[in-house]
């Protein structure tokens, strides 16, 4: 892929499957890896922030604020927690962005901005298991997505086993 994350992005806009893990450093499309244990080919995408809080902040409260689908709400896993239909607003109604692809746009960019290097532990949590937005008490983000413990990620461990789609 030449643009990871536009491509990934309008694959899922058009019904496409994906899988996500942090910790692994693993995206899967339609079950096709395109990131495998942080290894990829092609250019991510994603441009260089100052601030990549800010940047997944704003891609939360629109993940947040997405329309549920029959699609949306038969996945497995999501690493954030979206409104259920009937606590959406009639603005989420009318202008929100359906679930499966602001969860991508996040998850993603949650995702290469670890394997950049912009999202770094120690510069916003220092010294705790797990981040909260001041501002959005449901955006958490736990130090094991974004510094792993290592046992996991080695192959020769074959005691941590995680269902894929």
């Amino acid at each position: 892929m030449q643009n990871i994350y536009e491509e990934t992005v309008k694959k899922v806009e058009q019904g496409s499957k994906f899988y996500i893990n942090f910790p692994k450093r693993v995206l899967k499309v339609n079950g096709k890896r395109i990131i495998n244990n942080g290894e990829y080919d092609g250019e991510l995408g994603i441009k260089q922030s100052d601030n990549p809080l800010d940047v997944i902040t704003e891609l939360f409260v629109r993940y947040h604020h997405s329309l549920p689908s029959e699609r949306s709400n038969q996945k497995r896993k999501s690493y954030f927690r979206a409104l259920p239909e009937h606590k959406l607003s009639d603005e989420d109604m009318l202008y929100g962005e359906p679930r499966e692809v602001s969860q991508i746009k996040l998850e993603l960019y949650v995702l290469m901005a670890i394997l950049t290097g912009i999202l770094k532990w120690d510069d916003f949590a220092k010294d705790l298991w797990f981040w909260q937005s001041p501002e959005h008490k449901e955006l958490i983000l736990l130090k094991e997505w974004i510094e792993p413990n290592k046992e996991i990620n080695n192959p020769k461990n074959n005691d941590y086993v995680r269902n894929e789609i």
